[in-house]
């Protein structure tokens, strides 16, 4: 265990759950271009074999624990800084904050004249060149953004990166059981509330709604942090290694079922981050990963490398995947292979460019952030 003065070394199961992490959120996208997942999800239900509809419900459960995975995964890195007074803070927002805000701002400029001159559904250059550069000045400023959907987690992260420091300020005076109660509210009124709504719009009957709000409270996204944070520290170690996995499985298929039996009403919900069968199916995962990350020591050295290009991964991908979507015709592949072919050519061809580009050390540093 690394003492929070200490400069972190690598730790394997860590980029193998960044490995997991990333190839959920691609194929997130994949799944999401290859069938109705946001809209119309009851006519496509009724529409296509039960066994299309239950591997749609299958690559979607699976591509919504990516997210929650990174975010565990700053919870078990980030919250061991170290952090008792301003230098300290400094330091945290210089080597943390600083890179991500330059990165973001980068591809924030590339997307946005992405979407200008390739996207079919935007017409901004018909404005003329005041337009197209309000618009980038907007999008560049975090207001009426134009740039890709994927791009929603920057704004969360980075919100997130300015507020853990006092976090972990909270972590190391306080003991744990002092969290209890805040992510307690954070847990019932975000996800659980939430989740018990979508079962009562589905027939039709009252609501319950809470006067707290997020934004009153914390972050739903520090359960998460918390709980990566608390999986590195040993939380579920008394469990065995085949009960973790039937643990995780079990919460999966749950989770699987739910999401399909969803499909096959009219509310049109995913089971997503702010969801309470995502929060336990990962945190099951991530524990999972940490302990059988020793079987994939023989693949260490890819599982590595993809993991620290795996944030260049996520902004080059939906760049290559949405081309795809916008200029190929795909529609006469079964839908299942469609979701591999976007897999398979967003993926690969997003490491060989990086690959390339990553030769260059300013992309490798501020296009990628690539740290060796």
């Amino acid at each position: 265990m690394n003492t929070p003065s200490a400069r972190p070394r690598r730790q394997f199961w860590l980029d193998l759950a960044r490995v997991v992490a990333v190839v959920s959120i691609t194929l997130n996208h994949a799944v999401n271009r290859s069938y109705d997942n946001y809209y119309y999800q009851q006519a496509e239900f009724q529409s296509i074999a039960l066994w299309d509809s239950a591997f749609k419900a299958v690559i979607t459960v699976f591509s919504h624990i990516g997210v929650p995975l990174f975010l565990m995964i700053s919870g078990a890195l980030l919250l061991e800084k170290k952090m008792e007074d301003t230098n300290d803070l400094k330091r945290f927002y210089r080597h943390n904050l600083l890179g991500l805000l330059i990165t973001t701002e980068i591809w924030y400029f590339i997307m946005y004249f992405f979407m200008v001159f390739l996207d079919p559904a935007t017409d901004i250059l018909s404005g003329g060149p005041l337009l197209v550069l309000g618009g980038l000045v907007q999008t560049m400023l975090f207001q009426n953004q134009t740039t890709m959907a994927s791009m929603w987690y920057m704004p969360m992260i980075m919100s997130l990166y300015t507020t853990i420091p006092f976090a972990i300020i909270v972590k190391n005076k306080l003991p744990a059981k002092a969290l209890l109660l805040p992510m307690a509210l954070v847990f019932v009124n975000f996800m659980v509330i939430p989740a018990f709504n979508v079962v009562q719009d589905t027939y039709g009957s009252w609501n319950f709604y809470t006067a707290l709000r997020e934004y009153n409270l914390c972050s739903v996204y520090y359960l998460y942090v918390f709980a990566g944070w608390a999986v590195s520290h040993g939380l579920l170690d008394k469990l065995s290694t085949r009960v973790l996995g039937l643990l995780a499985g079990l919460c999966f298929t749950v989770a699987c079922v739910w999401q399909l039996w969803l499909y096959s009403t009219p509310v049109n919900h995913l089971l997503m981050e702010p969801s309470p069968s995502i929060l336990i199916t990962t945190t099951f995962v991530f524990a999972l990963l940490r302990r059988i990350a020793p079987r994939f020591e023989r693949w260490q050295k890819p599982i590595t490398y993809t993991a620290k290009i795996a944030f260049g991964i996520y902004f080059v991908h939906i760049l290559i995947m949405s081309g795809m979507y916008w200029y190929l015709d795909l529609a006469v592949l079964a839908r299942p292979l469609r979701v591999a072919l976007y897999e398979i050519v967003s993926f690969g061809g997003s490491v060989i460019l990086i690959r390339l580009l990553a030769k260059i050390p300013l992309c490798k540093k501020y296009l990628f952030l690539i740290k060796d």
